[in-house]
């Protein structure tokens, strides 16, 4: 909490960085730790939502977004836009939950509150947004959230919701151990929740179904897809500031876009550590998507190393594709743009859905996609589309394994 401000740094090409917070125009004192960029008007640059934290009857932070101008700076326009909202912000994330081609917003806050913001798709400078959560069917579980993100998890087309749970009543280790024991859990305990998509502009609670109805308190999460099999997998960095509350990081399998698994200790990746930023990348260049996590708290003696989980791969030789996509119309990082890939795996046709963006909450992952393809050898079909409303290309008869 507090007056802090922001920063901005420019990426000069060289390896270096330039701060232009303040002559970008962005400099403000407010406390956040939750960002997303997207080009929200589409005028082929990227604008960016900030999500502050407020404390009711303390310290009012509304959120912010900057539209870009052009030319190296940015304006403050949520008040105009609808989207200056106000709550204890921990997790924002974008993307075009409605298929439209206009990138909406989520977030999560710690106050119970959650917000679907839609982009109305207006063609002028500044886009307006109206709140839908309700109408989405968001608001029917208030509960402390913390990390979330938009990810197709069962591969339909339609961008689905995580978010995470941070509300407990007596103490994280009691709520974990309950868990662990087959016990009920302690009354206002939080959980995971996961929440699909119905293509209709509503979302649909499926947290029990898919295996998710377990506390996990986590702050840096992402999500990736550790063996290639098409279906995204997720990280998920637990803890509090207060070292007392040690448990381990979460690993879950995505199991055909139906049931997740918890596969922390086969995997080898329950650090004991806080879990902060979480990153998956081929930092190797083998095919196989390894994990870094930022570790460590905030209290004096909780700094941890960082971790660097490499991944040797599965036994069942899963066939992947890499893709790296710059803008010419669109903003060059291609922020937004929707990849699919169909292809038949043991006779049977797939798809596999993947938007451009950095990933989950408190961390960041590379724009450089990565597909996993299951036994697939050739791909039917590859598709490159602006918020997946208007086709730019196709590509047929592509052999996998290796990058575009």
């Amino acid at each position: 909490m507090g007056h802090q401000p922001k920063t901005l740094l420019r990426n000069n090409g060289d390896g270096s960085y330039t701060d232009v917070t303040v002559e970008s125009g962005i400099l403000s004192l407010n406390p956040s730790q939750a960002a997303v960029w997207a080009d929200f008007n589409n005028d082929g640059w990227l604008d960016l939502f900030i999500g502050n934290e407020s404390l009711p009857m303390q310290s009012v932070h509304p959120s912010e977004l900057w539209v870009n101008n052009h030319d190296g700076t940015f304006t403050n326009v949520a008040g105009q836009a609808g989207c200056e909202m106000i709550g204890f912000m921990k997790g924002v994330t974008a993307g075009d939950y409605d298929r439209d081609g206009w990138p909406d917003i989520f977030i999560s806050c710690r106050d119970g509150e959650k917000f679907l913001l839609r982009n109305k798709g207006e063609h002028t400078v500044i886009p307006h947004f109206e709140d839908v959560t309700h109408k989405a069917g968001l608001d029917k579980t208030p509960t402390y959230t913390f990390p979330t993100w938009f990810w197709d998890y069962n591969n339909d087309g339609w961008p689905d919701i995580f978010v995470c749970g941070y509300q407990y009543q007596t103490s994280m280790a009691v709520a974990i151990a309950a868990d662990a024991l087959g016990r009920p859990l302690p009354p206002g305990t939080s959980t995971m929740y996961l929440y699909r998509n119905n293509g209709d502009g509503t979302f649909t609670e499926v947290t029990a179904e898919s295996g998710l109805a377990k506390p996990v308190f986590s702050m840096g999460s992402n999500f990736g897809d550790i063996d290639n099999d098409g279906w995204p997998d997720m990280y998920l960095g637990t803890g509090n500031p207060d070292f007392s509350s040690l448990m381990p990081n979460k690993l879950y399998r995505n199991r055909n876009g139906q049931l997740f698994d918890d596969v922390t200790t086969q995997a080898r990746v329950g650090n004991l550590q806080k879990g902060h930023e979480v990153a998956f990348a081929d930092v190797n260049n083998d095919g196989n998507q390894d994990i870094f996590v930022e570790t460590g708290g905030a209290q004096p003696g909780d700094a941890y190393f960082s971790s660097l989980y490499i991944n040797p791969g599965q036994d069942e030789g899963n066939s992947w594709i890499g893709v790296q996509l710059e803008g010419v119309q669109s903003n060059r990082s291609a922020i937004g743009a929707g990849i699919a890939a169909s292809f038949h795996e043991n006779g049977v046709k797939r798809t596999v859905y993947m938007d451009v963006s950095c990933g989950g909450s408190f961390g960041g992952n590379p724009l450089r996609k990565q597909l996993g393809l299951g036994k697939a050898g050739v791909i039917d079909e590859l598709r490159i589309e602006p918020g997946r409303r208007r086709e730019l290309c196709r590509c047929s008869g592509m052999c996998v394994r290796g990058s575009l």
